[in-house]
Formats: structure tokens, C-alpha cells, sequence
């Protein structure tokens, strides 16, 4: 069994949710999932210059937990959904998902 790291994903939103960006700062990682989903409330509170933040955290192999780019979006009610996939590069990258989710 391969080694995991728990990564958490923070964004930051406008009011109306229609708007988010990852916060930049370093995404970071933590030994296990417990760890990370512990210190989400903690580090939503220090976002500033967002009126809404929200953050997901999730597993990865430690080895691949800085190769990875995520796919994400926010749906209509605030939930953050992301999808982690494997990418050529050494930098962590972004892609914004613009499709919102009409399961709301």
C-alpha cells in the first residue's frame, strides 16, 4: 500500500459563490485525512480579502502530492468538489471548472 498525504484545497469566493479562486498560499499537506478535515475552520478563518471561503481535503500518494493539478468546481449551495489528476509538471497547477452542479 502506497503512503498517502492528506492536501487541503482552499478557495476563496465572492458572496454570491459565482466567483472563486484558490487562495495563494501553499496548499497544504498534513499526515492523515483527520488531521487536515481538523484544521479546515482554523485556516478558513484567516482568509482574508474573500468574503466566503471553503475548502475540501482529500488523499493523495505522498509521492505525487506535488505533481498533481486539480480539477474543481463550487455548486450552487457552497459544496466544493474536486477531482485530482496527474500532470507532467513539478508545480501544483489549477484549472478553473465553470460548470456549476444542478443538484442544488
Amino acid at each position: 500500500m502506497e503512503p498517502l498525504v492528506a492536501v487541503m484545497m482552499i478557495l476563496g469566493c465572492d458572496d454570491a459563490m459565482m466567483v472563486c479562486r484558490q487562495v495563494p498560499e501553499p496548499t497544504p499537506q498534513y499526515a492523515n485525512i483527520e488531521a487536515c478535515e481538523s484544521d479546515i475552520d482554523p485556516r478558513i478563518r484567516q482568509i482574508d480579502g474573500y468574503p466566503v471561503a471553503v475548502a475540501e481535503c482529500f488523499e493523495l500518494p505522498r509521492e505525487t502530492a506535488t505533481t498533481v493539478s486539480f480539477d474543481w468546481r463550487v455548486d450552487r449551495v457552497g459544496n466544493l468538489y474536486i477531482e485530482p489528476r496527474q500532470n507532467d509538471s513539478a508545480e501544483i497547477a489549477v484549472r478553473v471548472e465553470a460548470a456549476f452542479a444542478d443538484d442544488a
